[in-house]
C-alpha cells in the first residue's frame, strides 16, 4: 500500500537513472533534474526542482525554483519563490517572491521582491529586498535597500553606502558592536542584543550538564543502533543493495531523494488547498516524515557498511557483525551531528541519500543487484 501511494505521488517523477547523462523529467510545465553539472536553460518552465553538484539557472522560471548542489547560481529570473542551498550560492537574477538561501558563501546581486531569509558563513547583499530580511552569518555585508524589518545575527556586520532599512532593525552581534550609520536607519529604530547574553546560542554549561548531554547522546546512539540493526535483519539483501546503489551513483541517488521528498511535501501543500484534499494533507506529511526517517536509518547503515568494508572486513552476516556495523554508523553520524555547520548539511544529505537509494530500488527493480 505504501509503495503504491508513493508511486502515485511521484507520478513517475523519477528520472531514468540507468542513463549516463543528466536526468531530466518534465511533468506539464514543471521540470525535475538530477545529475552532476546542470545548466537549466529550457524555456517555458513553471516550477523547477534540481539537485546536483553544479547548478546554473539560465532560463526564466515562471513559478518557483528549488535548487540544491555544491555550487548554485541563478542567471535568469524566478517569478515565484527561490529556495537554494549549497556551499556557494549566488542569486544573480531577480526573484519575484521570497528567497530562502543557505550555504557557506551566499551572495544576492539581484532584487528580491518578497522576503529574504539567508544563512551562511559569509553573506553579501548588494540588491534591494522588497519585504523583510532574516539574516544569520558570521559576516554580513549589506549595500542595498531593505523595505521591511530586518533581523541580523552575526559576529561582523558591515553597511555600504547604498544600505538602508525601511522598518526596524534587530541586531544581535558579538562583543564588538557594529556602527550603524544614520543614513541606514535612525538609532531609535535599532534594537541591539549581545550574542554572549540573552541571545547566546551555546550557553556555558557545567560538568553535570555536559555529562547529561553525553549520556543522552550515548542512549540516542544505542537506540539508533538497535533500529538500524533491526532494519538490516528484516531486509539483509535489501540494505546491501541500497548501499551499492548509493556508492555507484551518489549524486543521482541524492537527487532522487531530494525530488521524492519535494514531491511528497509539495503534494501535501497542494492537497491542503482543496477541501477534500485538506483531510489527506496530514497523512501525506506523515508519510514524508516516515520516509525521511527511513532514509536516515538507511544512511546510517551506509556509513557503517562503508567503514566496515574500508577496514577490510567481509560483508556482515551474523547478528553481532550487523550490530557492530550499525554501531559504527551511529557513532560516526552522531559525532558529525555535534559539529556546527557541518551537521546542518551532512545529516540532511545523508537522509536524502538513503531515501534516494530506496526510491531507486523500488522504481528500478534490476538496478543495484550484483552482477
Amino acid at each position: 500500500m505504501i509503495r503504491a501511494v508513493l508511486l502515485a505521488l511521484l507520478a513517475f517523477a523519477a528520472p531514468a537513472l540507468a542513463q549516463d547523462e543528466n536526468d531530466v523529467f518534465r511533468l506539464g510545465d514543471d521540470i525535475y533534474v538530477a545529475g552532476g553539472t546542470l545548466s537549466l536553460d529550457t524555456e517555458g518552465i513553471d516550477d523547477a526542482f534540481a539537485a546536483g553538484e553544479n547548478i546554473d539557472l539560465r532560463a526564466p522560471i515562471t513559478g518557483s525554483a528549488w535548487l540544491a548542489g555544491r555550487r548554485v547560481a541563478t542567471h535568469a529570473e524566478v517569478a515565484g519563490m527561490l529556495v537554494a542551498s549549497g556551499a556557494d550560492v549566488a542569486a544573480s537574477a531577480p526573484v519575484g517572491g521570497d528567497a530562502m538561501l543557505m550555504g557557506y558563501d551566499v551572495s544576492v546581486a539581484a532584487a528580491v521582491g518578497g522576503d529574504l531569509r539567508a544563512a551562511a558563513r559569509h553573506l553579501k547583499l548588494d540588491a534591494p529586498v522588497g519585504g523583510t530580511a532574516l539574516l544569520a552569518a558570521d559576516t554580513v555585508e549589506i549595500d542595498a535597500a531593505i523595505a521591511g524589518d530586518v533581523a541580523i545575527t552575526a559576529n561582523v556586520v558591515e553597511f555600504g553606502p547604498g544600505a538602508s532599512i525601511g522598518g526596524r532593525l534587530k541586531l544581535a552581534t558579538g562583543e564588538d558592536e557594529p556602527v550603524v550609520p544614520e543614513s541606514v536607519i535612525p538609532p531609535d529604530r535599532i534594537e541591539r542584543h549581545a550574542l554572549t547574553e540573552d541571545l547566546q546560542i551555546l550557553p556555558e554549561r557545567g560538568p553535570r550538564d555536559w555529562m547529561a548531554i553525553a549520556t543522552g547522546a550515548a542512549i540516542g546512539a544505542l537506540i539508533l543502533t538497535i533500529l538500524v540493526t533491526l532494519l538490516s535483519l528484516i531486509a539483509p539483501a535489501g540494505v546491501e543493495r541500497l548501499a551499492r546503489i548509493a556508492a555507484d551513483r551518489p549524486w543521482r541517488t541524492f537527487g532522487m531523494g531530494f525530488l521524492a521528498l519535494a514531491v511528497l511535501v509539495g503534494s501535501a501543500i497542494l492537497l491542503a488547498l482543496t477541501i477534500l484534499g485538506l483531510l489527506a494533507a496530514p497523512v501525506v506529511l506523515l508519510a514524508a516524515f516516515g520516509f525521511a526517517f527511513l532514509g536516515y536509518l538507511i544512511g546510517v547503515w551506509m556509513v557503517g557498511r562503508g567503514t566496515w568494508g574500508w577496514i577490510g572486513l567481509l560483508e556482515p552476516d551474523t547478528l553481532g557483525e550487523r550490530f557492530l556495523t550499525a554501531l559504527i554508523g551511529a557513532v560516526i553520524v552522531g559525532l558529525v551531528a555535534l559539529v556546527p555547520f557541518l551537521a546542518w548539511f551532512a545529516v540532511p544529505a545523508l537522509t536524502l541519500l538513503g531515501l534516494g537509494a530506496l526510491i531507486v530500488a523500488w522504481l528500478h527493480p534490476g538496478f543495484g543487484h550484483p552482477e
